[in-house]
């Protein structure tokens, strides 16, 4: 599992440009968490799937994306998913017939 920290500029600070940004992100193959500090212009990733990849469907939404600036070695990331860390998922629909 890989852990991808970026720092990216937010235009503003509301919930609907975090709201695409993670909804874009959730879209990629092997994203299994996306936390995002709006304060902070802090995106994590977690998940299985290509750093370039991630890079590349932030930069799709408009923003500015660059590596999140690290002040230590490498942490090995956690097999589960932090907390703070969610992912839009369709929820099943069920009707009752």
């Amino acid at each position: 599992m890989e852990v991808v920290e970026l720092k990216v500029n937010m235009h503003c600070k509301c919930n609907a440009c975090a709201k695409i940004v993670r909804k874009t992100l959730c879209k990629i193959k092997g994203v299994k968490g996306v936390e995002i500090d709006t304060i902070l212009n802090k995106i994590t990733v977690l998940g299985y799937m290509n750093r370039k990849d991630v890079v590349k469907a932030v930069r799709r939404t408009g923003r500015r994306a660059e590596a999140w600036p690290s002040t230590c070695g490498v942490e090995a990331p956690s097999p589960r998913l932090p907390r703070g860390f969610r992912c839009i998922i369709p929820r099943c629909i069920v009707s009752k017939s």
